[in-house]
């Protein structure tokens, strides 16, 4: 399971909602297993998760159903799917422009990575930088379902299949390559230095078949405003917050959580000073706030809690308790 490092804090339900309706079935229980999102949660239209609980997500399918379920079926990840992202793309006015809507606002929407555009005499090159701590069991499935979207959103742009698209996997060739190929095409290789997407550079003049500038304009609007709220120093306290208590066993350091956010460690302790806090409070709160609740559950000895924590012995731990429960030591 990840300790570290993710991207951006909090993360789009959709994703995590679409999956779960369309894999559940009788697992539903399993699917959702160690997320913490119940069923209540899925059904809450302003709900939001982090990235944590998405991979855990990931994990648990990977678990029920094998590899290769994002294939199985590749129609769940067209437009529809990817919110005011698709919008912009799909309403932009060439499909060079819609390709640097992604570029520029796809980390809103999927956290974790970072895309890079490199243009070269006779193609465009869309590199997915994965910036989160994951292993190739867990990120491999959200980048399978990022190509077979942004494959959905040229076609929409475009006004046909987009059959010269070269699909780049920084993995070896799985057992199911039949069912890539299937949806993403003929052109796909593995084992590449890197994730990337290869694009005719004579695509990017192309007007789009859904240019619609007031629509366009109103996503843009709208990945604007959630770019701004990501430099909102509450919004980073939030962000800081949500990401401590969805942390899993151990614990996240002042460098892991800035580079989740994408900032310095000097710029976060900067705009939580600005918000009359210190990383390391918020940190003890929730280190707290978990001791009151394990020491609570009796399932647990004092040495396992300890280690759950991040303590590297028990006396460390004891101390902090003694500091936290004061009544309780004496």
């Amino acid at each position: 399971m990840v300790t570290a490092t993710l991207e951006r804090l909090p993360m789009t339900m959709g994703y995590f909602r679409l999956i779960h309706r369309c894999f559940a079935g009788a697992d539903g229980a399993a699917l959702l297993e160690g997320t913490g999102v119940s069923l209540r949660d899925l059904a809450n239209p302003s709900a939001e998760i982090s990235l944590f609980q998405q991979v855990r997500q990931v994990e648990n399918l990977n678990g029920l159903r094998g590899y290769g379920w994002a294939f199985s079926q590749p129609e769940l990840w067209s437009v529809s799917a990817h919110g005011a992202i698709a919008t912009a793309m799909v309403a932009a006015p060439t499909i060079g422009d819609a390709i640097e809507v992604l570029r520029h606002y796809g980390h809103v929407r999927a956290p974790f990575f970072r895309m890079r555009l490199t243009p070269k005499r006779e193609v465009i090159t869309l590199e997915y930088a994965v910036t989160v701590a994951l292993d190739e069991p867990q990120w491999r499935p959200m980048m399978e379902i990022a190509f077979v979207a942004v494959r959905s959103l040229i076609q929409a742009s475009l006004g046909s299949a987009p059959a010269e698209a070269q699909f780049h996997f920084a993995a070896p060739k799985p057992g199911y390559d039949a069912e890539v190929r299937k949806a993403l095409g003929v052109h796909v290789t593995y084992d590449a230095p890197s994730n990337k997407v290869v694009l005719p550079r004579a695509w990017m003049d192309i007007p789009s078949t859904g240019a619609d500038s007031a629509l366009y304009r109103n996503a843009i609007t709208e990945l604007q405003a959630a770019l701004a709220r990501l430099d909102d120093p509450l919004d980073v306290r939030a962000q800081v917050e949500r990401l401590l208590q969805t942390m899993p066993d151990r614990r996240l350091s002042a460098e892991d959580v800035a580079s989740a956010l994408g900032i310095s460690r000097r710029t976060l302790a900067r705009r939580l000073q600005e918000t009359g806090v210190k990383f390391r409070n918020l940190l003890d709160d929730e280190l707290k706030h978990r001791a009151d609740r394990l020491l609570h559950s009796a399932k647990l000895s004092r040495s396992e809690i300890a280690e759950r924590l991040g303590y590297d012995d028990p006396t460390s731990f004891s101390r902090a308790c003694r500091r936290w429960f004061p009544r309780a030591a004496r």
